[in-house]
């Protein structure tokens, strides 16, 4: 029975769901369906985390595979066999009508796993954006586009590969594609931080009125406490690491775009935190308060810290902490920033952890239609809840609780259909929200660094 319903799973309209050797073990299609298209993520990021090792690019340093995935003009390419000074490493000279050249080899050895990221995360995002076109108002499991959304995993799989092979195999014209999918790129993965402000927000003001209710249930006022006590932590943390940003990224004389970004985000964290208490908010938001303020001003120091962190290297940004590589050795530009220093390994490993929760996270819970209905800011409109197949959260809790009573009484199922009446989650915003999030992993794996551009000028 396990194997038939697996069949049926992966190349079948039925949802996937977990073969124990219990009959009382029940999960709902709108949870598990959720869980494979994270897996897709997974595999997302696993693959294009070990495309950029350096021993990927040296394997295939001589392949076909470079001549069709470094996007180099073609009048600045020379033959693998050509002489430069250098030596066998990356070489460039300038000829005497100021056009540079490269060797191909050593170029594709040093960026196969940057543009391979691109392709990959590009292709993905492709199949994702279909998927949210497909699954416009879709209302409930028995429209016929719900069996895509749901089952035939092993064809969606199938899919993705190739059209991730495919765009491997897309020709190259000169820098087009990488800077087409880079201005992609950076607008999917904007998009995604923007919405991670309003999540954690919206986090944030769920916390804070759930120990407001509570101190008002039990007229303990220890819970006011207990929302202080995070507060505090995060405001700590968060001027500990303007503090430290000041010190490992600041130099005296210079660095003068840094202490504007980190004077910026302190003073921009204070003015948050003093409106958050003003009176006029309060009325109008009681359990607004230093708690979201301080968690906002956390995350803006995080970002504040990547981004100075992936500074480019070279002479204008030679602050603290930056590379001590010549200027115009684009070379150790791009090694450096994908170096095997112990410190680099276990911080980009450490971010890409982080980053897949967070990613993650907010894929499922930000697909929700209350959550949904609250980033548009309207719980009574239901013309944008029916265009994106969403029901009110008032609606859904109900049909909800009838679902639930029926997964009860057919516990022998593996996998309960809890979307016959309607869907829980908004098919198309959800496939939105891979979107971007692919988009913004591509982007923080590679570093938000346009090395085409460098090549190109």
């Amino acid at each position: 029975m396990c194997c038939l319903e697996l069949l049926c799973c992966c190349l079948g309209p039925k949802a996937c769901g977990i073969c124990c050797p219990g009959d009382n073990i029940n999960a709902k299609s709108s949870i598990t369906t959720r869980f494979m298209y994270i897996a897709f993520l997974v595999f997302v990021v696993i693959v294009s985390s070990i495309l950029l090792a350096p021993s990927i690019g040296t394997a295939v340093e001589h392949s076909f595979l470079c001549k069709l995935n470094i996007d180099l003009p073609e009048a600045t390419i020379i033959p693998e066999s050509a002489t430069l000074p250098g030596g066998p490493t990356f070489t460039t000279t300038v000829l005497p009508d100021n056009v540079t050249v490269y060797d191909e080899s050593a170029v594709c050895r040093i960026i196969f796993g940057y543009t391979s990221v691109y392709r990959i995360c590009m292709g993905t995002a492709s199949f994702f954006f279909v998927m949210m076109l497909m699954m416009l108002c879709v209302f409930s499991s028995r429209d016929p586009r719900a069996y895509i959304q749901n089952g035939f995993w092993c064809i969606k799989w199938t899919i993705v590969i190739a059209i991730v092979i495919a765009f491997f195999f897309i020709p190259r014209h000169g820098l087009v594609f990488s800077q087409v999918s880079l201005v992609i790129g950076m607008i999917g993965a904007f998009i995604f931080i923007i919405l991670q402000v309003v999540f954690l927000i919206d986090f944030a003001h769920n916390w804070a009125e759930s120990w407001l209710d509570k101190q008002k249930e039990t007229e303990n006022n220890l819970w006011y406490v207990a929302l202080l006590i995070p507060t505090i932590i995060f405001y700590l943390i968060a001027l500990v690491g303007i503090i430290l940003l000041f010190v490992f990224f600041v130099r005296p004389g210079g660095c003068g775009l840094n202490i504007f970004f980190l004077c910026s985000i302190f003073i921009l964290s204070v003015a948050v935190s003093i409106i958050a208490i003003l009176p006029p908010v309060q009325n109008a938001q009681p359990t607004s308060g230093l708690l979201q303020a301080s968690i906002v001003a956390l995350y803006t120091t995080y970002l504040t810290y990547s981004a100075l962190s992936n500074e480019p290297y070279g002479e204008g940004y030679d602050c603290p902490l930056a590379s001590t590589s010549s200027s115009n050795s684009t070379v150790g530009q791009v090694s450096n920033a994908f170096g095997k220093d112990t410190n680099e390994v276990v911080s980009s490993v450490i971010g890409i952890l982080v980053m897949l929760v967070t990613v993650v996270y907010a894929c499922v819970y930000l697909s929700n239609n209350k959550q949904l209905q609250k980033l548009r800011g309207n719980h009574k409109d239901e013309s944008e809840s029916a265009l994106l197949g969403g029901y009110s959260s008032h609606e859904a809790q109900e049909i909800d609780d009838k679902d639930t009573d029926t997964d009860v009484k057919e516990s022998k199922m593996k996998v309960a259909d809890d979307e016959t009446e309607h869907v829980t989650y908004s098919y198309s915003f959800f496939h939105f929200m891979m979107v971007i999030s692919i988009l913004f992993v591509k982007i923080q794996l590679t570093i938000w660094y346009n090395f085409f551009s460098v090549l190109d000028s």
